[in-house]
């Protein structure tokens, strides 16, 4: 293109300024430019003149706009494309760093740790890319460029424009490019397949992978025709032979990868990348593109600059307003740029949006004290917080309301709706309910005695907070006069005293609301974010028996009685459809009474519906729930991450939305940061939700020590916390030591003798327990119990599936069908389905039961109403219908599709080793004894929770016993001793006090040891006679 190149630059000029040329490829030609608008360096890839006319350049930025959409740290971003002078060319960034293909050849093979880190990038560049319907179609070591220690991905999308717009292989073929690279080309590639999915780029990776650990590709030849042939057709020699500290598991990955039939291959590029391990490091940020993040900036800068121009001219602030805004947008744009850019791993989004919005707060305070001096006549600055009194969210505690009306019911009620509207605030922060329970319990009172304003005094100075609000509520007539003070808590000096009036009782709300806004007023808040908010009416109910309601629920639920706060939430949202909150706060009562899944869904749904009813950082996390537990289809877990992320970006020490993000992490499988947020919710407070997080995150780990410790924690914050007990059975239970477990569910049910809902929670408990040490009677026992305490509460789906683990201790121990069916049968008979609410139905645990029963037919028919009665974006992250398909598929003989379902199943569930006892019998039922070996194997040494939090049904517990059994039994197989012992004693242990009639089985392994002590002394006899 020598004689091209003056054309190419005239035809850029202005835009491009080309200096000198890198490299030339078999579709294009590399330039070294500079980006005159942008004053940057690029990277221009002219494509070749006669592709150029083959192709037209309508259809070229057509199709090349799909890779313009991709957005990933790991694939270089597209600037630009287009046509000038007849020449069609796309813009990259100049990448600061070598090629693969540069490495490789100085280093020809590169350390395992260092090639699996690049080939899990490029995986997840892949997986980005197919999501979003782009196939690379040419991944080689020239198109993987390594930048600051981690892999790029470059030409995304260009094999696509090319092969889509030239309209076929034919007419490639005429302008002599082929898409693809010979040496890493899969077959489908090489056959001439018009349509390829994201399986070919991962036979690609799969080369690529191979020559990084073996120091040459896969197949190699004298022509590229030989190297073409050689993927349709032969078989490369195994990488661990050339290379033999591969890993197994990774030389296992790279195998598959480069199956002939893409069917063989993993069917997504995160399998592969999970296949060959998982990365020691974080993954790298999401760095967003520097022309975005720049256009953004501008536009929101200019949003920014007309505002300060209009509340300028509007209100008569100084000018200095608008240069300081133009001032902070100039300090903040190259900062802004480089967060987007990743330039330094101090500057994250949050630190730099935090920094801004301080800088901007700053100005916003600047002004409104100069407004407040201009037209108030008072000092400097006229707010609390200005004036150094307060600190901005300075936590405050807010006293009870002391009432003199007649009617006693306002005191309560009114202090509700106030906390609800100073909530709101930006700038105030009040101590919660569960913090001045504690402080209370230190005191050595009573959680829930009443906080009048001497006691919330008194608790100030205990816990160092600087002030308290008092609120007074006078008669005046027919009407009422409000008072709210701000009173120092060291000496009671008033610091502001403001009042209301409200004509009758329907104008309390808004007397309310007015008082609330001047005390935010006079805090510190800004008059724009004063008037931002929304009415109190709005937030809560313009309903003041609702109101009543509402303040009785919070109360008991404040006193720990659920289901009485339940009961005064549900009224009060019957006597105000609307009333979100109310709504919001019955959701959560439900799911931790864990009363009814219908109802909890529906409260759920209702507070989600009229969430722009909701203050702003409730109307979050009641997204968030909302997505969490109900609507999981439709990307729910990422929309209700981004929810309680949306929290924290409002408040980062937000205690609920740590723990529910926490929570919703642990449900990825992702321990550590879910571990780290409960960990920093524990530091802000003493509930016990960020403990059981973090026990669980850690539990996920397999640090059941640590689970312990601090489970430990907490109960010296709160000795009596029932929670206590059942975490700690959990921890105890997972970890193996079932006597410590044993204990802790029976304390438990002494302890709360009263409560039917640890009642039937312990009962679960110690139903687990005794059948994993093979009680069968006893846990037989507790079903029993389970299900007389679960139809006392009105919880009949509890009930049926009581009946189900009850009729499987009859199937699976004493090979019983019909004596499981009959218990079943009688207990839907007592129960049908049809008197359950929907959601409460247990019919994944029921079509499980019916096909492990042998009868798979009545499995598929509840299957098939369950999947037409409860919607998708409900069923959408429940396993257990992976579950109960799998064991329709094993009943019904089909063994790989069982083997499919029940691999889904341990993909999907939030335990590791769930699902994984019956993916191995599957693979034993599929005469697959080495994959059920490893299955097992992994069951057993898996981390996670593997024992029931008892707060739910009863659960699976067969699992570990006949694990242990099955181990011994196919190592004994494969003649090794050792590990035969080893699971052969582990299950006579566990099971040394079984029932009676669980001791054959007991014997036999006892038996079996016998035999392989003696083998080996035998052996030896042999030989010394010999």
């Amino acid at each position: 293109m020598a004689d091209a190149l003056p054309r190419l630059k005239a035809a850029l000029a202005g835009r491009y300024t080309i200096e000198r040329e890198l490299g030339q490829g078999g579709m294009a030609t590399v330039y070294l430019a500079r980006d005159e608008r942008h004053d940057r360096r690029v990277a221009v890839k002219v494509l070749r003149p006669e592709l150029s006319v083959e192709l037209g350049p309508d259809r070229f930025v057509r199709e090349i706009h799909l890779a313009a959409r991709l957005n990933h740290p790991h694939i270089m971003a597209l600037f630009d494309s287009g046509e000038a002078g007849g020449f069609l060319y796309y813009v990259m960034p100049v990448v600061e760093g070598e090629s693969l293909r540069e490495r490789l050849q100085q280093a020809k093979r590169l350390p395992v740790e260092d090639a699996t880190q690049i080939a899990r990038e490029v995986a997840d560049a892949l997986d980005y890319a197919h999501r979003h319907g782009v196939v690379h179609r040419d991944i080689k070591p020239e198109n993987i460029l390594l930048q600051d220690g981690h892999a790029v991905v470059a030409d995304f999308g260009i094999g696509k424009a090319v092969t889509a717009a030239a309209k076929g292989a034919a007419a490639i073929t005429r302008t002599g490019v082929t898409v693809g690279t010979p040496a890493y080309m899969s077959p489908e590639q090489a056959a001439g397949e018009e349509t390829i999915d994201g399986r070919s780029d991962l036979y690609s990776l799969g080369c690529v992978l191979y020559e990084m650990l073996a120091g040459e590709p896969p197949f190699t030849g004298p022509t590229a025709q030989a190297v073409i042939a050689a993927h349709l057709t032969a078989t490369p020699q195994l990488v661990g032979e050339l290379r033999p500290d591969t890993p197994p598991a990774v030389a296992d990955a790279i195998a598959r990868a480069l199956a002939k039939d893409p069917n063989a291959r993993f069917r997504t590029a995160t399998s592969f990348r999970d296949a060959i391990g998982a990365p020691a490091t974080a993954a790298a940020p999401q760095h967003a593109h520097p022309l975005r993040v720049a256009g953004l900036y501008g536009l929101a800068a200019a949003l920014v600059l007309g505002l300060a121009y209009l509340l300028t001219i509007e209100l008569g602030l100084p000018n200095w307003v608008i240069s300081g805004a133009f001032a902070l947008l100039l300090v903040g744009l190259p900062i802004v740029i480089a967060t987007g850019l990743g330039l330094s791993r101090w500057l994250t989004w949050q630190r730099t949006l935090a920094g801004l919005g301080l800088a901007f707060g700053a100005l916003g305070v600047g002004a409104a004290g100069y407004m407040a001096m201009r037209l108030l006549g008072i000092g400097p600055v006229g707010t609390l917080v200005a004036s150094g009194v307060l600190k901005n969210r300075e936590p405050l505690i807010l006293a009870d309301f002391v009432n003199r009306a007649p009617d006693s019911t306002l005191g309560p009620s009114l202090s509700a709706a106030f906390r609800v509207d100073l909530s709101e605030s930006p700038s105030v922060r009040l101590m919660d309910a569960v913090a001045i329970a504690d402080a209370l319990r230190r005191m050595e009172r009573r959680a829930t005695t009443p906080l009048d304003p001497g006691l919330a005094r008194e608790i100030a100075q205990r816990e160092n907070v600087k002030a308290v609000v008092r609120g007074d509520i006078d008669p005046l007539g027919r009407g009422y006069v409000l008072s709210a003070s701000l009173i120092a808590a060291a000496d009671g000096h008033v610091l502001t005293a403001l009042r209301e009036t409200a004509d009758n009782d329907a104008a309390l709300i808004g007397a309310v609301d007015r008082l609330s806004r001047k005390l935010r007023e006079r805090i510190g808040e800004s008059l724009k974010s004063i008037r931002a908010a929304p009415p109190l009416e709005q937030v809560t109910t313009a309903s003041l028996d609702a109101l009543r309601r509402y303040s009785e629920g919070a109360r008991a639920e404040q006193e720990g009685d659920w289901e009485r706060a339940a009961a005064s939430y549900r009224d009060a949202s019957a006597l105000d459809t609307g009333f979100a909150t109310a709504f919001w706060r019955l959701a959560v009562m439900l799911y931790d009474a864990r009363a009814s899944d219908s109802a909890f869904a529906a409260a759920m749904t209702e507070a989600f519906r009229h969430r722009d009813r909701l203050p702003e950082t409730e109307r979050y996390l009641a997204t968030g729930r909302y997505y969490e537990y109900y609507a999981r289809a439709d990307d729910g877990w990422h929309k209700a991450s981004a929810a309680y992320r949306s929290v924290l970006e409002r408040d980062p020490d937000n205690i609920i939305a740590l723990n529910d993000l926490s929570r919703v992490l642990f449900e990825g499988r992702r321990y550590q940061e879910a571990e780290t947020l409960a960990v920093r919710a524990m530091g802000l407070s003493r509930r016990i939700g960020p403990f059981i997080n973090a026990a669980l995150a850690q539990m996920g780990q397999g640090r059941y020590a640590d689970a312990q410790a601090t489970v430990d924690r907490f109960a010296r914050i709160a000795p009596h916390n029932p929670l206590i007990l059942a975490v700690s059975f959990t921890v105890a239970g997972s970890r193996g030591d079932y006597a410590a477990a044993d204990r802790d569910v029976r304390q438990l049910r002494a302890e709360q003798r009263e409560s039917a809902v640890w009642q039937a929670a312990s009962a679960a408990g110690l139903a687990w327990l005794d059948e994993v040490r093979g009680r069968l009677g006893q846990a037989a026992r507790d079903l029993d119990a389970f299900m007389a305490v679960s139809e006392q509460r009105g919880v009949a789906s509890s009930y049926v599936v009581g009946a189900i683990r009850r009729g499987l201790l009859d199937l699976r121990y004493r090979h019983r069908p019909l004596a499981a069916l009959s218990a079943v049968e009688a207990a839907l008979g007592r129960h049908p389905l049809s008197s359950i609410p929907t959601l409460n139905r247990p019919y994944s645990a029921l079509a499980a039961f019916y096909a492990e029963a042998g009868r798979p037919e009545a499995a598929r028919r509840l299957l098939a109403e369950y999947e037409r009665l409860v919607p998708e974006r409900t069923r959408r992250g429940h396993p257990g219908q992976l579950a109960a398909a799998a064991a329709i598929a094993l009943a019904e003989g089909r063994v790989r599709d069982a083997i499919v379902g029940y691999r889904a199943w341990t993909e999907q569930a939030e335990n590791p080793a769930d699902g994984l006892f019956e993916l191995a019998t599957a693979y034993e039922r599929a005469r697959q004894p080495d994959s059920a070996l490893a299955v097992y194997e992994r069951s057993v040494t898996a981390g996670g929770v593997r024992a029931p939090l008892v707060l739910f049904d009863p659960v699976d517990a067969r699992a570990f016993a006949a694990t242990l059994q099955r181990l011994g039994t196919l190592y004994a197989a494969r003649s090794d001793h050792a590990k035969a012992r080893d699971y052969y004693g582990r299950f006579v242990d566990l099971w040394k006090d079984a029932d009676p009639e669980l001791q054959p089985l007991v014997a036999d392994a006892r038996a079996a040891l016998k035999r392989l002590r003696e083998e080996p002394r035998e052996a030896s006899l042999r030989t010394r006679i010999q």
